[in-house]
């Protein structure tokens, strides 16, 4: 059954953006209106997946609010629809917190994936090292709960800066008509397994 427009109005990101075949979606059509014969046939849906069960996420992200429909084209008989996002997949800490562990793995995943795509076409295209001022760093560390606590608190405030930084720029550019640095921001902080000590060298 579908939603009540007041369901969809409770609903939350846990509940729409479980799968994580619609978080891709949302975040590719965050830069550019697509259609589900189009996002399959682009390779970004999974190989076994049919296009009809695409279109199903499609249209249900459409219910939710998340995508808007902006071209209606005649394919062969059939009619092909155009989507637009109107959102961006954002999960707050109670929605998270909602989500089964091997769900968070799943979009997880899926957000990583796009990321380094987005990384390998900017190295592939030699966009990636136009700007002298592009940044690149990670660094590996032992925490304890504090500097931990201390880290993830760093890393949100960092976040909520970029994004306003994004918001603050798309007004500029509207005003100025200044054509745009298509750009990427991405924000990492994880557990990562333990390495194994390493035993001592033997004695000659």
């Amino acid at each position: 059954m579908k939603a009540t427009r007041a369901e969809r109005d409770r609903s939350t990101a846990a509940a729409v953006l479980a799968h994580p075949l619609r978080v891709r979606i949302l975040a590719l059509l965050n830069e550019r209106d697509m259609s589900p014969i189009e996002f399959c046939r682009e390779g970004f849906a999974p190989s076994t997946m049919d296009v009809s069960h695409v279109a199903y996420h499609f249209r249900e992200l459409a219910e939710y609010g998340c995508l808007t429909m902006v071209e209606k084209n005649k394919r062969r008989g059939s009619i092909e629809h155009v989507y637009r996002a109107v959102g961006r997949a954002y999960f707050s800490d109670a929605d998270w917190a909602a989500l089964e562990p091997d769900e968070r793995i799943k979009i997880s995943k899926a957000i990583l994936q796009g990321l380094i795509a987005r990384a390998d076409e900017a190295m592939m295209a030699r966009t990636f090292e136009t700007r002298e001022d592009r940044h690149l760093s990670w660094i590996a560390m032992k925490l304890d709960e504090q500097g931990w606590k201390e880290m993830v608190t760093t890393l949100s405030a960092a976040f909520g800066e970029v994004e306003q930084i994004r918001t603050d720029a798309e007004k500029r550019l509207g005003d100025s008509g200044e054509d745009p640095i298509t750009s990427t921001c991405a924000i990492l902080g994880f557990p990562s397994p333990s390495v194994p000590e390493r035993s001592g060298l033997a004695a000659d």
